[in-house]
């Protein structure tokens, strides 16, 4: 695996603690949280504007689909979204046993819920994996495995999710030729890449070294970390069994992904066609993976309403199916602080149990 030079091996127990920000980075941060507010807004604004909620007659079409709604839809569509839970809880068992990291399936779907609360009050998605890597490294014992699991399981579904919506946007070029896609393809591409150049590569991480890790204590335990981190992830592609069961359940997690928004706009619209579906919503999932908005508000709606009307869905019916997926998404998120709450009043009895003779 090889070692930096300087570095010696690292243990479970030196895992990264980062430190506090120095007053200009903090600043800088402010400063990109503030943005990312702004260009909520502004998507916010653009959904009114595109749904026709800036005149009487476009909010009574929201209002007649929304009270039209068909209660069996409704709940299947809130047992689909249960159920990619579970598939996604599958994947990420399925990587933690090549690593002989054995948790029930029950125990991590409860995970992936509680990372879903906090995702709520966190400013993106990844402070829910955090979360998923603390939970299971609390568990485990083992923290550089289960952040590397996590790590995998995550780039696996971009990996998939790329390749779905390249074969989706070319089935359709006629449709897609929208400058927001192209963006979002280039985006996501280039996120993959650069991740998988940082993991293959050592010479990136050695260049940095060479510039700051000889030079002060603090960078030289940081980049130890790091090192450590990066051997528990490179060990997965000596597993090639695992990473084609792993991205065979990812396509499983997205073809459930276009029955969830089928489901969902049968809700209100029972002449929404699965076809339709297959091919707008790889685009509509690549859109929401943009990181410019808070937790996805408005970038969420703002897709809806963009690629529905592209296959002659009203705006009215874009909008209330991604008002059903974002309450489907705060319920789950109650419903993982609820599980959080439990967790943390069962910790402290089975310690006192265990301290009693």
């Amino acid at each position: 695996q090889g070692v930096l030079p300087g570095l010696g091996a690292a243990t479970d127990e030196d895992m990264p603690q980062a430190p506090p920000p120095s007053p200009p980075a903090s600043k800088k941060k402010s400063l990109f949280f503030l943005l990312k507010i702004g260009v909520s807004l502004c998507l916010l604004a653009y959904v009114i504007w595109k749904a026709g909620l800036n005149s009487k007659e476009g909010r009574e079409a929201l209002w007649l689909t929304l009270g039209d709604v068909n209660l069996l839809y409704f709940f299947l569509s809130l047992a689909t979204g249960v159920f990619m839970t579970t598939i996604s809880s599958w994947k990420w068992q399925v990587l933690l046993r090549s690593r002989d990291i054995h948790v029930p399936l029950g125990r991590l779907v409860q995970f992936y819920f509680i990372g879903r609360f906090f995702n709520l009050f966190l400013p993106t998605s990844m402070g829910g994996d955090v979360v998923r890597v603390w939970e299971l490294g609390r568990h485990s014992g083992k923290k550089y495995d289960a952040l590397a699991s996590v790590f995998v399981e995550r780039l696996s579904g971009m990996v998939t999710l790329a390749v779905i919506s390249i074969v989706a946007v070319l089935l359709e070029l006629h449709r897609y030729d929208l400058p927001i896609l192209n963006l979002s393809l280039l985006f996501l591409a280039s996120v993959i890449l650069v991740i998988f150049w940082m993991i293959l590569d050592r010479r990136l991480l050695q260049f940095f070294f060479s510039l700051v890790g000889q030079r002060f204590t603090l960078a030289k335990r940081l980049f130890k970390k790091i090192e450590r981190i990066q051997d528990a992830i490179r060990e997965y592609k000596d597993d090639p069994i695992t990473l084609l069961q792993v991205f065979l359940i990812s396509c499983l997690f997205y073809f459930m992904a276009v029955v969830n928004v089928w489901i969902s706009a049968m809700a209100f619209f029972q002449e929404v066609t699965f076809s339709s579906m297959l091919l707008a919503v790889p685009a509509i999932m690549l859109v929401m993976n943009l990181p410019i908005s808070i937790g996805g508000i408005g970038l969420m709606e703002a897709a809806f309403a963009l690629l529905f009307p592209l296959f002659g869905y009203p705006a009215a019916l874009a909008l209330s199916t991604a008002l059903l997926m974002r309450f489907k998404t705060i319920l789950y998120g109650i419903t993982g602080g609820i599980l959080h709450l439990g967790r943390l009043r069962v910790q402290p009895v089975q310690k006192k149990t265990e301290k009693t003779p």
